[in-house]
């Protein structure tokens, strides 16, 4: 049993460098628990955040030019509650729809990068079975660990697809994505070819 935002926690010794999202809905009070839990910020739940947005705010500082979210055009849920912290994620979320008309932007898939001094940059490849909102129900969740070899000049030929998912979400953007972003998505589809994942324990 794992939560979905413990998820955005580096591990020990780490710090997240990079992470890129995708998620049919997205609501923004979700995703502004991400920075924090990404800067490993200790807080009670989601009311205390809006209370102390303190906390929220330092986390963003450290994390806006870190993050990107691709979601379905028009389904962005905007709390009731107002406050001037949803405009720190403006940069961070982007709009897209896919090529059919009759088609949704469905898949709930996050890549992070964490780095530290000294050691393999470390890939989290994260699949889920829910969007980024408060929903409580059950969810399935996979999540793969991989360290990036430096050495390897071949891709793994099992993360094409990988790679190729990341190299595409810029052209489903319905507005031209930022050279922030398009430099990040262009840095982890390269890398992701040669991270090296390991499967959860239990599996082969």
């Amino acid at each position: 049993r794992n939560l979905y935002m413990d998820e955005f926690c580096p591990p020990a010794g780490y710090q997240t460098d990079m992470a890129i999202g995708t998620t049919f809905s997205l609501e923004l009070l979700s995703l502004l628990m991400a920075p924090v839990n990404m800067m490993k910020m200790a807080y009670a739940g989601q009311e205390q955040l809006l209370k102390d947005p303190i906390v929220v705010l330092e986390a963003l500082k450290n994390t806006a030019n870190k993050l990107a979210v691709f979601c379905q055009q028009g389904r962005i849920a905007v709390p009731g509650v107002d406050s001037r912290l949803y405009s720190y994620l403006e940069s961070s979320v982007v709009e897209v729809q896919p090529r059919s008309s009759k088609g949704v932007f469905h898949p709930k898939v996050w890549v992070l990068r964490f780095t530290t001094d000294n050691e393999p940059v470390l890939y989290r490849v994260v699949c889920l079975s829910r969007n980024l909102t408060f929903d409580r129900s059950w969810d399935t969740m996979l999540t793969l660990e991989g360290e990036l070899d430096g050495s390897r000049i071949n891709a793994f030929s099992r993360n094409r697809p990988l790679a190729d998912f990341i190299a595409s979400l810029p052209t489903l953007a319905v507005r031209p994505v930022s050279e922030r972003i398009q430099q990040q998505i262009d840095l982890l589809a390269n890398e992701v070819l040669r991270a090296r994942f390991v499967a959860p324990q239990g599996f082969n």
